[in-house]
Parts: C-alpha cells; sequence; structure tokens
C-alpha cells in the first residue's frame, strides 16, 4: 500500500457535545475493526462513557480515534486500590479506546495521537495516562511500551465476576509525565 502523507494529518479534539458529528465515520471504523473479529462492544456504549476524543482526520475523513476519560474508581477498579489515591485521580485520565481505520495502519498514525495526548497532557497538569489491554494482545502491548507506558497491574476475574476489561483477564498500563516523575 502506497505511503499517506502524513502532512495532510490533522488531530484534533472533539469534546462530547461534538460526538454526534463524528459518530457515523467512527461507528464506521469501529465495526471494521471490531466486529470482523467478533467483538462485542457497541461504539454508543463508549462514546457516551467518554469526556472527550482525539480525532485523526485525512482529506477531512476520520482515520483514528481515541476515547478518553477521566479517571474514577470505577475506571480503576478497586483491584488497584493503591492507585486511588485522590490526588493521583484529578491528574489523570484513561484512554478507553484506541482504534485506527484498517486502511490507514502502519502510517505512525497511533503514535501521532499519542504524541498529541501526551502534549495535551503536559499543558493539562494530567500525570498519569492509564489504558487497559488484555495479556494475550502483544502487538498492543509493545507498542505502548514504546510510547512510554509500563504494565502497572494484573487483573484476573473470580469465577461469576463481570469486571475489567469486559470481564476477561487484563492489565493495566500506565505512562506517568516527567515532571511527575520527580514528585513521587
Amino acid at each position: 500500500m502506497k505511503q499517506k502523507n502524513m502532512l495532510d494529518i490533522k488531530i484534533n479534539i472533539v469534546n462530547k457535545n461534538e460526538f454526534k458529528t463524528y459518530q457515523n465515520e467512527i461507528e464506521k471504523i469501529f465495526e471494521e475493526n471490531f466486529f470482523k473479529n467478533g467483538g462485542m462492544l457497541y461504539s454508543d456504549d463508549f462514546m457516551i462513557n467518554s469526556d472527550f476524543m482525539v480525532v485523526a482526520k485525512m482529506q477531512n475523513k476520520v482515520v483514528a480515534y481515541m476515547a478518553i476519560s477521566k479517571l474514577t474508581e470505577n475506571e480503576l477498579d478497586r483491584k488497584y486500590e493503591i492507585y486511588q489515591e485522590e490526588p493521583i485521580m484529578q491528574h489523570s485520565i484513561v484512554i478507553k479506546h484506541l482504534v485506527v481505520s484498517q486502511e490507514y495502519r502502519r502510517q505512525k498514525i497511533a503514535t501521532r495521537l499519542f504524541q498529541y495526548i501526551k502534549e495535551y497532557a503536559n499543558k493539562n497538569e494530567i500525570d498519569y495516562l492509564y489504558l487497559w489491554t488484555t495479556p494475550d494482545n502483544l502487538i498492543a502491548i509493545n507498542f505502548y511500551e514504546k510510547q512510554g507506558f509500563y504494565k502497572m497491574g494484573d487483573y484476573k476475574p473470580t469465577d461469576g465476576e463481570f469486571q475489567g476489561l469486559n470481564g476477561f483477564h487484563s492489565i493495566m498500563m500506565v505512562y506517568k509525565r516527567k515532571e511527575s516523575e520527580e514528585q513521587l
């Protein structure tokens, strides 16, 4: 596939009031990635439960997005009690979803989205970025580690318990803003 011109990429924040404007394009990307692979998530759920999105567009077409929420006790899960301290929660966000259209993969778009959200975190004094993935998703884990994330917690639900990443074995990964490391 021919490499697209990365100069053409535009990344911006979409607030909750603007979700409807982007919903059809985001749902299309979502469905091509999750429903083809047997996914059972629904785009309305993460859109409603997100505080904002970071959207990448090329030639006025949404090619990738990242759904973001403020950190809450629900997001952290009681299994990670050590990280529920109030100062950490006030200066943290959760990357709930990152999806790049299949047509635009391997073009550093996800890397650009992470650069953007890190810059946003620096400007807004957000010290920690959290995300969850499954331990068998080695491609994602390696990518997140290249972005400066490290594994923070491992969650295995007990029988009958429906928590963590869709009730599956999940790992929490965190990125610490450099300035915040001095405060620890």
